[in-house]
């Protein structure tokens, strides 16, 4: 029987795609991106921050290497004679909720999983501004504990975040659920014992499920 549910948060809880939080900010200054370099752009920015993430324990180290990635994106998008502005814009406005836009369903899921009695986890490879970031877009109140990769000091696929979290929540890692967009979500998840389920918001993937809803199904 299952007593709890973990999740990820990029792209499974809040879209991490540009198409959903940057491409409103360029057109509001009438900029268009390079999209024909949109994937080489995302590898770029996404390497970078996952080379120094771990080590932005708390929102005044997290803040720099937020800054590193969205310029390092938007450089890659064409966009470089502006990428010091936005960066800096969206680093001052990190708690605002439009720069991370949630996953549809995803209110209406938690919502309902908490009024079945789950217990609810975060597992998720980010910096010391995640919990800051679920306070801003309203989703902190429906977790019972967050762990962050920076703040618990072990990232994906690596299983031992997912006992920290197992611990901090009370359940054997037969009891639990984790929903997560990658195979550092699914691989980690099987390490520690638990029931992955790989979760796909952009429908690319056959073999994941592609609305957050079909979890009330699936725990």
């Amino acid at each position: 029987m299952k007593r709890a549910v973990l999740f990820d948060v990029g792209d499974t809880l809040i879209l991490g795609h540009p198409k959903f939080w940057l491409w409103p900010l360029l057109l509001e200054r009438g900029l268009t991106p390079d999209t024909s370099r949109l994937r080489e752009a995302i590898a770029a920015a996404y390497a970078e921050y996952n080379r120094r993430h771990l080590e932005a324990i708390s929102p005044e180290l997290a803040l720099p290497v937020w800054r590193t990635f969205h310029r390092r994106l938007l450089e890659g998008l064409g966009l470089q004679d502006h990428a010091e502005e936005i960066s800096s814009y969206l680093a001052e406005n990190w708690q605002n909720p439009k720069v991370w836009p949630i996953t549809p369903g995803a209110v209406e899921v938690l919502t309902e999983l908490k009024k079945r009695g789950y217990k609810l986890g975060v597992v998720s490879n980010w910096d010391g501004l995640l919990p800051g970031v679920l306070e801003a877009v309203g989703l902190a109140p429906y977790f019972d504990y967050v762990a962050a990769s920076a703040l618990e000091g072990v990232a994906k696929p690596d299983p031992q975040i997912f006992r920290v979290a197992l611990h901090k929540l009370g359940v054997a890692p037969q009891e639990a659920v984790h929903i997560g967009d990658s195979p550092d979500d699914v691989a980690g998840a099987e390490a520690a014992g638990v029931t992955p389920l790989l979760f796909d918001p952009y429908r690319q993937n056959p073999q994941a499920i592609h609305d957050l809803r079909e979890v009330l199904e699936r725990v």
